[in-house]
């Protein structure tokens, strides 16, 4: 993301505003906090990443602008990262998942299942890819 403004300094006291948005909101079953924030590494160029999974039903694209704009009014920044994990790539959600902080878990039996099948896919996934690198450039 190309920064435009910093973060507040106080963001991670923040955050709590964010889950209770989410916790409280129709759509979303389960919500993570990601990359450097999740680790509570926030630096000059941090921005707030935040993965949703929406229940069925609905526009993907309409629902992810609500919860933006809703999120950028609550943090006070608009260097925000929202990431709907129903329509993410396997290798972003594995990428996820590795370093997620739950804010949000309204059904904990289908963000299980949600974890388990997206790290199996991606094991099975990384084989592959791994094979075709070697392949195309003979590495390994």
């Amino acid at each position: 993301m190309i920064k435009t403004h910093k973060i507040p300094e106080k963001i991670l006291e923040h955050i709590y505003k964010a889950k209770t948005y989410l916790d409280s909101h129709p759509k979303v079953v389960f919500a993570y906090l990601f990359g450097g924030l999740a680790k509570a590494r926030c630096g000059p160029l941090s921005d707030v990443d935040i993965a949703v999974y929406l229940s069925n039903g609905g526009n993907t694209a309409q629902e992810k602008m609500e919860i933006l704009g809703n999120l950028i009014e609550l943090l006070n920044t608009d260097e925000i990262d929202l990431v709907i994990l129903n329509t993410a790539s396997l290798p972003l959600r594995a990428k996820i998942l590795e370093e997620k902080k739950v804010l949000v878990d309204s059904s904990p039996f289908l963000r299980h299942k949600f974890e388990s099948l997206t790290l199996r896919e991606y094991f099975d996934f990384s084989i592959k890819e791994m094979a075709i690198y070697k392949k195309r450039y003979s590495i390994g």
